[in-house]
C-alpha cells in the first residue's frame, strides 16, 4: 500500500486506478494531456526526440505544456505544479544537454513530473538506483520496446518481487506502472492484480479527437483485428522510414505493413527503402509505419481522451467487483 499513497501524494487530483496516456510523440500533446488529468487520470506529453536546444521538438514541448496550462487553468506563479508529465527518453541526450535546452522549459511551466524511458539491460541488477516510479512495458506494448521481454503477466509480478527484494529498496515507495497491450477496464484490472499500482495506455489514445496522429495511422488502426496477427516486432520499422535512433537492444511493434511483408519475401532493403520514400514523396500513405500495441483488435472507435480515462476506469472498478462477488 505505501506504494499507492505515494501516488496519491504526488497526483492529488488523479483518481485510483492510476491511469497515465503514454507520452507518444508525434502523437500525444498538450490537450491530449489536459484532458486526461481533467478526467482523473495522469495526462503526459512527449519532450521529443531531439534534445538540441535549437529542436523543434523542445519547442513543441513548450508549446504542449503552454496548451495544458491554458486548458487547465494553471498559474505557475502559484507555486502549484502543473497537473501533467513530460516523458523524456535518454538514449540520445546527456544531462548536460538537457540542462541547456529541456530544463528552462521545465522550470518555466512546472510540470508536476518527469518520466525517463530508456532503460539498460543491467537494471534489473541496479534497482537500487532506480528513479520512481518503475515503469515496465511489456512485449505487447507498440512503439519502442525490448528487442527480447515477456508481456505484462509475467514481466510486472517479476518487476514487483525484484522491488521487494532489495534490501535498500524494501523502504522505499517505488509504484510499478504496467504497460503493454492496455486498452479498456479489464486490462486495468488484470494489471493491478498483477501487482501493478497503475497502468499506462498508449494505442488506446492514438485514435481519440485530441492526437496529433495523421488520418491513415487513425484509419489503419480502427481497422485493425487480432493484434497477435497483424503486428509485429521488427527493427525494420525504423531503419525502413530512416530513423534508427534507438540502440540495439530495442526494437518496435508496428501494424504490419508492405514494407516488411516484401521484406520477408525476399525483396531488397534498399529496395524497400527507395519505394518507402517514392510513396512518401507521392502522398501514398500505404507504406507508412503505424507503431500499434496488440491491443489494436479492442480499438473499435475514436473516443475523446477524457471518456477513454473515464469509461476505463469504469470497467476496471465494475471487473473487480465481480471478481469479488466470487469469492
Amino acid at each position: 500500500m505505501a506504494a499507492q499513497h505515494a501516488l496519491q501524494r504526488w497526483f492529488p487530483w488523479a483518481a485510483w486506478p492510476w491511469i497515465f496516456n503514454a507520452p507518444m510523440f508525434s502523437i500525444a500533446n498538450g490537450k491530449m494531456a489536459a484532458e486526461v488529468t481533467k478526467a482523473g487520470g495522469i495526462g503526459m506529453v512527449p519532450a521529443g526526440m531531439d534534445p538540441r536546444p535549437e529542436s523543434p521538438h523542445i519547442a513543441a514541448l513548450d508549446e504542449y505544456l503552454g496548451t495544458a496550462s491554458q486548458l487547465l487553468g494553471h498559474d505557475s506563479s502559484s507555486g502549484k505544479p502543473l497537473p501533467v508529465g513530460v516523458g523524456f527518453t535518454t538514449m540520445r541526450a546527456t544531462a548536460e544537454i538537457y540542462k541547456v535546452s529541456a530544463v528552462p522549459v521545465i522550470v518555466k511551466h512546472k510540470p508536476a513530473f518527469v518520466w525517463l524511458f530508456g532503460s539498460h539491460p543491467s537494471a534489473y541488477g541496479e534497482l537500487v538506483v532506480a528513479f520512481t516510479p518503475s515503469g515496465p512495458g511489456g512485449s505487447d506494448a507498440g512503439g519502442h520496446l525490448w528487442a527480447q521481454a515477456g508481456s505484462i503477466m509475467t514481466l510486472v509480478p517479476e518487476v514487483v518481487e525484484a522491488l521487494k527484494s532489495e534490501e535498500d529498496l524494501k523502504m522505499r515507495e517505488i509504484p510499478v506502472i504496467a504497460a503493454g497491450g492496455i486498452v479498456n477496464g479489464k486490462g486495468i484490472a488484470a494489471a493491478i492484480a498483477l501487482g501493478a499500482s497503475g497502468i499506462t495506455m498508449g494505442t488506446r489514445f492514438i485514435t481519440c479527437p485530441e492526437s496529433d496522429a495523421v488520418p491513415y495511422v487513425r484509419r489503419a488502426i480502427l481497422r485493425s483485428t487480432d493484434g497477435g496477427a497483424t503486428t509485429t516486432v521488427s527493427q525494420i520499422h525504423d531503419i525502413i522510414p530512416g530513423y534508427p535512433i534507438y540502440p540495439s537492444p530495442y526494437s518496435g511493434r508496428a501494424l504490419l505493413h508492405k514494407g516488411i511483408q516484401e521484406i520477408e519475401n525476399g525483396v531488397s532493403l534498399e529496395d524497400v527503402t527507395a519505394a518507402f520514400h517514392k510513396a512518401k514523396e507521392e502522398g501514398d500513405e500505404s507504406r507508412l509505419v503505424t507503431f500499434a500495441g496488440t491491443g489494436v483488435g479492442l480499438i473499435d472507435n475514436p473516443v475523446p481522451a477524457g471518456e477513454i480515462v473515464t469509461q476505463a476506469t469504469t470497467e476496471a472498478l465494475e471487473v473487480i467487483r465481480k471478481l469479488k462477488s466470487v469469492l
